[in-house]
Parts: C-alpha cells; sequence; structure tokens
C-alpha cells in the first residue's frame, strides 16, 4: 500500500507546477514510498555513542582568514558584459524567473 494518496501526490505536484499523468502519479507514490521506506531503515541505526559531526572529514568547514584585497575595479568588470550598466556597477541580464 502506498504511504501517499493520489490528492496528496497532485498538492506537491501543483507546489512544483507539475502536470502528472495518473501513471506518473502512482510511479512518483511508489518512489516517495521507497525513498521514505530507507530513511525509515537508517533511523533505525544504532548511533549511541557516536560522536555529532558537521562534516564527514574533520576541518571540511575551515575557511580562510577574511582579509579585504585589491580585486577588479567597476570597468575592468564590466568591461566584457554584453549588456551592462557601468554607471550603477551593474551587469543586465535576460530575465528567467516568471518569463
Amino acid at each position: 500500500m502506498s504511504r501517499f494518496s493520489p490528492d496528496e501526490i497532485d498538492r506537491v505536484a501543483a507546489l512544483a507546477q507539475l502536470r502528472l499523468s495518473d501513471e506518473l502519479r502512482d510511479r512518483l507514490a511508489a518512489d516517495l514510498a521507497q525513498i521514505l521506506d530507507y530513511v525509515d531503515r537508517l533511523q533505525a541505526v544504532p548511533t549511541d555513542g557516536v560522536p555529532l559531526t558537521s562534516h564527514i572529514v574533520e576541518g571540511a568547514g575551515d575557511l580562510r582568514p577574511d582579509q579585504p584585497r585589491p580585486s577588479l575595479s567597476v570597468h575592468e568588470a564590466l568591461a566584457n558584459a554584453t549588456d551592462a550598466n557601468e554607471k550603477a556597477g551593474l551587469f543586465r541580464v535576460p530575465r528567467v524567473i516568471g518569463a
């Protein structure tokens, strides 16, 4: 039995602005159920005594000190831009959201 009803799959699809066929909806419900079953298996793994970590490799989050250093001038940064407003120091790019 699926852990997700067709209405739940449709609601998530609507949030993602997707249109799903009945066949795809059923397949996604089965896939999501498999994913959650796997998560349940992971949660069942005993982790008592395992220290909490934020990274698998120690020191992975180490960052260099933030120090100011010379960079490009506005003119240099905009030199190869196909559409720029140098006075404002801005690149103009095609609209991609809501286009």
